[in-house]
């Protein structure tokens, strides 16, 4: 039977009703991250008008404000997800954001210090906690609005937008905005994107849950009890969707490990100011862009439960050569006082190179999670994954500095893409329980494994 060739990229962007949750996806997605960066320096302008010595510790607890409702909320977000519309929580996510950034606007750093902290790190506490419903909510609605040939290239999408927006909002729209408009205006810039994106959502179609007999509200109860254990059950229990969300948190994390490493990295070895970071994570986050571009073309050759592993070892190899930057320059000439030009552009190119390989983890990965995830646990899936995400993903954030501080950065870089390689050749040698190597495929039937 001859094999289902998926959909290209324009293809699928045909589709209306995917049209318009993409671009409610890129106009949330690009607002938060501006919202990222400009609590960084909301908070610092607190720092500054209370003079305040304890500013790193600010940020920090700005950080973990942000970061700890994935923790505390991400799997009872996926049960209700999976009660709800996906459409209904995506409108009522967006305009909770709304709200949280209208508090924003009222704060005034002139307040006493503690009073003006404490609110704002508990409407950052709240936009996080919002955004746990809206993420499951939407990548559940994917599968649903689009049809399986479409879906490789609908992750694509979702992954090329994903990291898009954290180009444009974090690196260029939010700093641009910032140094012209000001923190306020650009707060109420951000504001305008939450109210046209919750707008948008009313125009996407409904995708009720799937009906349920609940006899009393005690068995209602436990019976959300039950489904919110059942998340990490349907993963436990399924070698393709464990390998996925691994493979899906490896390749975030390693992109935030950069992202943190990134500082003494360029300083120690390009011979570079710390705020040229852009250097590493611009190149990088494009690279997934480009790669989210090539991937469906190479999943036609390559099934995606193989091309992820390629995907990974690819990854430690460019990460390893991305560290010894230094070395392989001197190798070719390149060196001196101040590390030449060649040194840079070859560091620059191992990033997107590596952002590349990130690309042909996260999508196929992305795939495998929704092909191999029953129709009625996937919300409750995506909510494990994302907790599991968030969870490996925090510790990078917070301490890649200090191991790097104790153990040398090139160490822990190195130290990482071995592991990487290992984890890619181990799998590539061992095939997953229950799965055919040559599985057949019909139109019908869309196959995890590619």
């Amino acid at each position: 039977m001859t094999a289902r060739r998926d959909a290209g990229v324009v293809e699928v962007l045909r589709n209306q009703a995917f049209l318009r949750l993409w671009v409610v996806q890129a106009m949330s997605q690009t607002a938060q991250n501006m919202i990222n960066f400009s609590l960084l320096i909301l908070v610092r302008q607190i720092v500054e008008t209370q003079h305040l010595s304890q500013a790193n510790t600010a940020i920090s607890l700005l950080v973990l404000a942000f970061s700890s409702p994935a923790v505390l909320f991400s799997a009872v977000a996926g049960v209700v997800v999976e009660r709800a519309d996906k459409r209904t929580v995506m409108i009522a996510s967006n305009a909770l954001r709304v709200v949280g950034v209208l508090g924003f606007l009222v704060l005034n750093p002139d307040w006493p210090p503690l009073l003006t902290l404490a609110v704002l790190y508990f409407l950052t506490f709240f936009l996080g906690t919002v955004g746990q419903f809206f993420g499951p909510a939407q990548a559940a609605a994917i599968p649903v609005i689009v049809n399986p040939r479409e879906l490789m290239s609908a992750n694509a999408l979702f992954n090329l937008t994903f990291t898009g927006s954290q180009i444009i909002g974090f690196a260029a729209l939010g700093p641009i905005a910032i140094k012209v408009l000001g923190v306020q205006n650009t707060l109420i810039g951000i504001l305008v994107l939450y109210v046209l994106s919750t707008g948008l959502a009313l125009l996407l179609p409904k995708t009720p849950p799937i009906p349920r007999d609940e006899p009393d509200e005690t068995a209602a109860l436990r019976r959300f009890i039950d489904d919110a254990r059942e998340g990490v059950v349907f993963v436990l229990q399924s070698p393709l969707l464990i390998k996925a969300i691994v493979y899906l948190t490896m390749a975030t994390t390693t992109y935030l490990m950069i992202a943190a490493l990134g500082p003494e990295f360029i300083v120690t070895v390009l011979k570079l100011p710390s705020e040229d970071i852009a250097y590493v994570v611009a190149p990088a986050g494009l690279g997934v862009v480009a790669g989210a571009l090539l991937v469906n073309r190479v999943a036609r050759f390559i099934r995606p439960v193989r091309l992820v592993d390629y995907g990974l070892i690819s990854a430690g190899i460019w990460l390893a050569l991305f560290a010894l930057s230094e070395p392989i320059g001197g190798i070719f000439g390149f060196g001196g006082e101040n590390v030449a030009r060649g040194i840079i552009l070859f560091a620059v190119g191992c990033a997107a190179m590596l952002g590349i390989s990130n690309a042909f983890v996260l999508v196929p990965s992305q795939t495998l999670l929704q092909a191999g995830s029953p129709q009625e646990g996937l919300a409750r899936v995506y909510a494990t994954y994302f907790t599991i995400s968030n969870v490996a993903s925090f510790a990078p954030v917070l301490f890649a500095g200090a191991f790097a501080d104790l153990f040398g950065v090139l160490k822990v870089i190195i130290f990482i893409a071995v592991l990487l390689v290992i984890i890619g050749v181990y799998n590539l040698r061992h095939t997953i329980p229950g799965l055919p190597d040559h599985p057949a495929t019909t139109p019908a039937t869309p196959d995890p494994t590619g």
